[in-house]
């Protein structure tokens, strides 16, 4: 790699605090909304920085950019964030630049760095980072090529690796349970809990079991009936769920509720039933297990499914890192050739110029046969250049290079060499 590479690389920088870290509360500190992050890239415009971008979730806020130091863009993060200090930052964060800053985005765009190893919903929102900025005019062409191989060695490891097999969530885990199953059978599902962890498992089974029959029951019948407005699910009172349950084929339990509110009393059919009692403490009391046809699963169950899906994923992070490596390295192979770019275009400029004036002469003084090279300058242009690409991408001799390069040209050109 030639200096001016190192050079640009080292301009890489990162400010910010993740889960790794910083509790929820430091985070929430840390967090910045639409206007925050206008405010950031105003800030860094003014500053004369080109391509800044700020990614912000639950687990993490980062700012990402080219800058004369981490600490420039850390600065800005306090100034415009929800109450953190520097102070905070300092113990808390992360300032990064070059190489480990670059590791570190690759890592965090594949999954690698997420709190559930594989979870691809950050690679999401880092594209919504860079559009955002995009859209304010602070991503040049560097930053976004850099995330482009970003997306890149993402997709390839998601593809390629099993970092994003099998579910790591215990709601959806149920409801892969479910789809094992039920297969494609209409079935009728109560849900007990009407809880951000019950209104996800609800919306999941409306979507994953269109033609089956879903209802929901809580302690609070009104907040029952809140999540279930303007949906096609039913709403059981909590005081029927004894004389209910005997009618469904599935019951999923998650409320705090202190003792079971399911029991094999409930149940006189002796037909296939699942139950899933995704709750601490159990809901679902153990004499279930004695009714034949019924099939008892709890969070324990539900989290050696989970260990065996992590295990496996963890087990292919050395290939994601192996991919992360190729796509750095071409990364790097761009930046270098993208440096000289300024170098490439002056010299086609002129080579084309001078081309056009050998015509000329060309024409002057052979206008029957056409002359001994007439025509053969494009050709002759390509060649040249592409041997000065690659030999600015190995030598750091620039203007050596570029003296050989007309050089060639001429001789291509002229069968004749430079004086």
């Amino acid at each position: 790699m030639n200096l001016h590479v190192n050079h640009r690389i080292d301009r890489f920088c990162i400010a910010g605090l993740s889960y790794k870290k910083a509790e929820f509360n430091v985070r929430g500190r840390f967090s910045v909304d639409e206007v925050a992050k206008k405010a950031i890239l105003a800030d860094a415009a003014q500053m004369g920085l080109k391509s800044v971008l700020i990614v912000s979730t639950c687990n993490r806020t980062e700012v990402v950019g080219y800058a004369p130091h981490p600490h420039v863009l850390g600065a800005l993060l306090v100034k415009h964030a929800g109450g953190g200090t520097m102070e905070e930052l300092l113990d808390f964060g992360y300032f990064i630049r070059g190489f480990e800053a670059l590791h570190h985005a690759f890592k965090v765009g594949s999954g690698l760095d997420s709190q559930i190893i594989g979870d691809f919903e950050i690679a999401g929102q880092m594209k919504q980072a860079l559009a955002f900025s995009q859209k304010l005019g602070m991503v040049g062409p560097v930053l976004d090529r850099t995330f482009g191989f970003i997306a890149q060695a993402s997709k390839k490891i998601k593809n390629k690796t099993a970092l994003c097999e099998g579910t790591v969530s215990v709601s959806f885990a149920a409801i892969e349970w479910l789809q094992q199953e039920l297969k494609e059978e209409k079935a009728s599902i109560l849900v007990i809990g009407a809880g951000k962890f019950g209104a996800n498992v609800m919306k999941n089974l409306l979507h994953y079991f269109p033609s089956s029959e879903v209802a929901i029951s809580n302690r609070t019948l009104l907040k029952a009936k809140k999540i279930a407005a303007d949906l096609p699910v039913e709403v059981i009172p909590f005081s029927s769920i004894q004389e209910k349950a005997d009618h469904f084929d599935a019951i999923i339990t998650c409320t705090n509720a202190p003792e079971p509110i399911i029991r094999a009393e409930y149940f006189s059919t002796g037909k296939k039933r699942l139950l899933f009692d995704l709750s601490v403490p159990a809901n679902i009391h153990e004499n279930v297990k004695d009714i034949k046809g019924v099939h008892l699963v709890n969070v324990d169950d539900i989290s050696v499914m989970l260990d065996n899906t992590i295990s496996r994923r963890t087990a292919d992070v050395p290939k994601a890192e192996a991919i992360i490596a190729e796509y750095m390295d071409a990364f790097y192979d761009w930046l270098g050739t993208h440096s000289h770019a300024p170098v490439i275009h002056e010299m086609k400029r002129k080579l084309l110029v001078w081309s056009g004036q050998m015509n000329k002469n060309i024409e002057l003084h052979a206008p029957v046969s056409g002359g001994l090279n007439a025509g053969g300058y494009e050709e002759n242009i390509h060649h040249t250049l592409s041997n000065l690409m690659v030999k600015l991408k190995t030598r750091r001799e620039k203007g050596c290079q570029m003296i050989a390069a007309y050089h060639d040209f001429f001789t291509l050109s002229n069968n004749v060499g430079l004086p």
